[in-house]
């Protein structure tokens, strides 16, 4: 599934930067050298390249050539979950601090060092949020400043919370869209869901900032591009909510292995209510949510 000779050797001494890559040909190089201006001696950077169908791999692969800092793992199936799953449990890295990374964005050179100056400040917390800058979208960065969370584009873990999630056999559902969604619960949670959530567990890094280019409203790919992530919105709205009961009973046994498990168990929690312009979204992902629940019904006779 992935090549296992790129792995990185132990170092008790080190930060860590995973790079989630699917088709990011346009922008793989940008995030890198955005990267490459905020590292430190010593860090180092995993690219995995999970199910591209484009040329990001040979991209990559040619910047690997002048900079040393940075590895490739190839994975097979394109699912951002599957490829957290590899960078987790399988490949055995050992760091101080964890950095994830979307491949679609950069960061500002200073993000690195100010997520890890909030573990210093803050070290309670399980994780540490970078801020989308202003220029992206100031209405989301207020957000998070006010409500909490975590962006996938960029956060960060310790060492001591990774610990806890392999030494619990933490494994994302395949299927599950934001992974950001789930690390964030459970680390508000302190891996235990049947506590109320403690919102001292994540910590804002105000000075921690990413960016990406926005999707144009004059461009005809963007807005098919705009659809069908408006589609996956929904999808995770959803998934996020069949997660919930099942967690809070059972806790962290409660995760699937497939995020489609839960589908047919909890189909009861898929139902169109009032969310503006989300609402036709919501009725698109609850039909392939539905369509999904009778193909596997079948599968089944």
């Amino acid at each position: 599934m992935h090549n296992k000779d790129t792995v990185v050797t132990k170092d008790k001494n080190m930060r860590i930067i995973a790079i989630f890559a699917h088709n990011e040909a346009n922008k793989i190089i940008a995030c890198l050298e955005s990267v490459k201006k905020a590292i430190r001696v010593g860090d180092e950077c995993i690219v995995l390249n999970n199910g591209s169908t484009d040329n990001t791999g040979s991209l990559v692969e040619e910047f690997l050539k002048t900079n040393s800092f940075c590895r490739l793992v190839t994975i097979d199936v394109g699912d951002k979950a599957n490829a957290w799953n590899v960078f987790m449990h399988e490949l055995g890295i050992e760091a101080d601090l964890f950095y994830f990374l979307d491949g679609d964005c950069e960061i500002a050179q200073n993000s690195l060092d100010a997520l890890e100056k909030c573990f210093v400040i803050t070290p309670i917390a399980n994780a540490a949020a970078a801020l989308p800058s202003d220029r992206v979208s100031l209405r989301n960065r207020e957000e998070m400043i006010r409500v909490g969370g975590l962006a996938g584009n960029l956060y960060a873990l310790p060492k001591q919370f990774v610990e806890r999630l392999r030494k619990n056999k933490v494994y994302l559902p395949f299927g599950l869209i934001g992974d950001d969604s789930l690390v964030g619960a459970l680390a508000y949670w302190d891996l235990n869901p049947k506590l109320d959530w403690d919102k001292t567990r994540i910590v804002i890094c105000k000075d921690a900032e990413f960016s990406y280019v926005p999707l144009s409203p004059f461009s005809l790919r963007d807005i098919r591009l705009y659809y069908k992530r408006k589609i996956r919105y929904s999808l995770r709205y959803f998934q996020t909510r069949l997660m919930k009961r099942p967690l809070k009973d059972h806790g962290l046994a409660a995760i699937p292995k497939n995020i489609e498990d839960l589908y047919i168990s909890y189909s009861s929690e898929v139902k169109i209510t009032w969310r503006g312009i989300d609402t036709f979204f919501d009725y698109l992902a609850a039909k392939r949510i539905r369509r999904c629940i009778i193909e596997r019904s079948n599968a089944c006779l």
